[in-house]
């Protein structure tokens, strides 16, 4: 019996220790590790199982996956993180923790949140659950809040010349367009707008008469430029139902004469969309699509600004806000008065005419003809304008002065005949005797119009342009020669203009000894473009020294290479300078200042000639120019290409 005794005596110790350590264990859970993981779900954005961390009904799992998806997307939400979470208050059936939230976003700078979490459970066998307190994704908002994200566009930056005058800028155009409950004569407000402004009568009728436009709204229908604005405004302002409304838009003062440099706005593509994420780009943005609008875009569009706002309780707050930054203007070193001569000078031909400051290398000029108005691209340019445009066999469109590799023809003398004296191969005086041909492993060289000069020196083959001579010259300087001072000129560089350029090409003049001739002469492989062609003077202009060729004002001129020696520069100078007195240049005798030159008409396979004149000259300013002129297909250099170089700096000194 007594053992009996003792016997119950240790089981309800051993059910009483059982049961008090059963007790405890439950009493001992942690709701610290249940605020964990609920808020790891919600750093993870997996909100479909939270239901299995709240406590009572109704579970708002599907309601906070949409408050944070609403959020995400006004706030541009990237990532959330949790810290500090730190208990408050604890007791057997009810804890407390402060915490963190961390939310980061690709707009605005992070947003960091004090928040709080409850966490009960009915009795202490029970799980620890969360007690929602309608705190997220704002603390002080919860799941009933919308969100908005506003966009703040910035101003765009100008584009200016040299002398700070607007290439590209603010302007406005006008809208034309109609209000419904006004038109009295539909068919002659349509055959007005037809005859006009070229517009289709069931276009017309589909925009305001589009389901859900309403009679009092003005109904949009084309954008003019001012002078076409100016032009219709007294045909079409009678007419019932047409009225007119300006809006901001760019404008390109100088029109045709600066589009090949200023480039137009267009919309974004989606190329741009994908190699540009860190411009914030959006569909449908209007952004530079050519020329430096669109390689300078990110300078002269600047950065949008962003308001983000919390909407409850018929409220708007505005809970964040990144600046916007506006564009920054380019100034280039374009002169617009040489600018607009250049063109003028080549009218309607097809050419380029190029202008620079000999001694820093800044463009002054590139004119490119013809060309076409970047103002018909603002608010959009028609269908059958871009057909037009992207049609024509001119190729308006074709930036002639960097683009346009063409035979440099008897121009590239001068580099040839440079290179020989630099060299000490030859020296001016040098004599020579032309029988009219020069045979070359059975090619034959001819000179122009089978001239035959007879006894000459060096001199008097760069003055009269002796296709024989310099091509013997060329003979006698060598491949490699003749390679390294194309080089050395800078001739096979393509410079970062923010436009696009090519690089001049020498070709392969080594690979017989008629090629060389003929390489010397500036036929052959040989291809320069027009800005190649002003450079090459620019060093007889700058004692020997290649300057460097930039479009961006501000830039520090760099001190440039050198291609000859001083004494070479003298003795080519006094070449060029009897070309314009004596020789195939005379035009330009008459220019007012004193001129150095070259002449040159290369022939182009299939037929044809290029005409070309480049050179330099002194203003009375004491600023030094090169310049370099091309007719497409003009004829005789100094027929064509001398003469309006001549107009050109009469125009320029008067």
């Amino acid at each position: 019996m007594k053992k009996a005794v003792v016997a119950s005596v240790v089981v309800l110790l051993i059910v009483g220790v059982v049961g008090a350590a059963v007790v405890w264990q439950y009493a001992q859970k942690d709701p610290a590790r249940v605020a964990e993981v609920f808020l790891e779900r919600i750093v993870a954005k997996e909100f479909s199982d939270l239901e299995l961390y709240f406590n009572g009904k109704p579970y708002p799992a599907a309601e906070v996956g949409q408050a944070y998806r609403r959020f995400g997307q006004a706030f541009g939400l990237t990532s959330i993180t949790v810290s500090d979470l730190a208990p408050l208050s604890k007791e057997s059936k009810e804890a407390a923790f402060t915490f963190a939230l961390h939310y980061e976003s690709r707009y605005f700078e992070p947003m960091v949140l004090e928040n709080s979490l409850n966490l009960t459970r009915e009795t202490i066998f029970d799980e620890w659950k969360v007690q929602w307190d309608n705190n997220l994704p704002l603390p002080s908002y919860g799941l009933g809040a919308d969100y908005a994200r506003v966009r703040l566009e910035p101003r765009r930056g100008r584009i200016l010349d040299g002398d700070g005058q607007v290439l590209a800028g603010e302007g406005s155009l006008i809208v034309v367009g109609v209000q419904p409950d006004r038109i009295t004569d539909p068919e002659a407000l349509l055959s007005a707008l037809r005859t006009e402004l070229g517009l289709d009568p069931d276009y017309v009728r589909r925009q305001y008469e589009a389901a859900g436009v309403q009679g009092h709204w003005f109904v949009p229908l084309v954008r003019l430029a001012e002078e076409d604005y100016l032009r219709v405004d007294p045909i079409l302002r009678p007419i019932p139902g047409v009225f007119f409304r300006r809006e901001d838009a760019r404008s390109y003062p100088e029109g045709v004469y600066a589009t090949h440099i200023t480039g137009y706005l267009g919309e974004v593509t989606a190329s741009m969309l994908d190699t540009y994420p860190e411009r914030e780009y959006v569909s449908g943005e209007i952004v530079g699509r050519s020329g430096l609008e669109q390689s300078q875009d990110d300078q002269l569009r600047g950065r949008p600004g962003y308001r983000f706002y919390v909407e409850a309780d018929d409220s708007r707050t505005l809970l964040a806000e990144k600046p916007v930054v506006d564009g920054e203007d380019v100034v280039i070193t374009i002169d617009s008065r040489m600018q607009q001569w250049a063109h003028e000078t080549l009218g309607d031909r097809l050419g380029a005419f190029v202008v620079l400051d000999a001694q820093t290398g800044a463009i002054l000029a590139l004119a490119s003809t013809p060309s076409y108005d970047a103002n018909d691209f603002v608010g959009g340019i028609s269908t059958a304008r871009w057909q037009e445009l992207s049609g024509d066999l001119r190729r308006p469109m074709f930036n002639r002065a960097l683009q346009g590799l063409y035979p440099p023809g008897s121009v590239f003398k001068v580099v040839t005949v440079a290179a020989a004296l630099d060299q000490g191969i030859y020296e001016p005086g040098s004599s020579f005797t032309d029988s009219g041909e020069l045979v070359v492993e059975g090619n034959i060289v001819r000179n122009f119009q089978k001239e035959v000069f007879g006894e000459h020196n060096l001199h008097q083959a760069v003055v009269d342009s002796i296709n024989t001579t310099v091509a013997r010259v060329g003979l006698s300087l060598g491949a490699s020669n003749l390679e390294e001072y194309f080089s050395r000129f800078g001739l096979d560089e393509s410079y970062q203009l923010g436009l696009p350029m090519v690089s001049g090409q020498v070709g392969s003049p080594s690979r017989s000894k008629v090629a060389l001739a003929w390489s010397a002469i500036g036929q052959d492989q040989v291809l320069l473009t027009p800005l190649h062609m002003a450079q090459i003077f620019s060093v007889f202009a700058n004692n020997g020294n290649v300057p460097a060729v930039h479009l961006a004002s501000g830039e520090e001129p760099g001190e440039g290479s050198a291609a000859l020696k001083p004494e070479t520069v003298a003795q080519v100078n006094a070449m060029l300078q009897d070309v314009v007195l004596a020789g195939t240049g005379t035009a330009l005798r008459n220019a007012g200042i004193s001129v150095f030159g070259k002449t040159g008409t290369a022939e182009v396979v299939g037929g044809g000639m290029h005409a070309w004149f480049a050179g330099h000259t002194e203003l009375p300013s004491g600023q030094k120019l090169a310049f370099a002129v091309l007719v497409e297909e003009g004829g005789v250099g100094g027929q064509t290409a001398a003469p309006l170089a001549s107009d050109f700096l009469n125009a320029l000194i008067q």
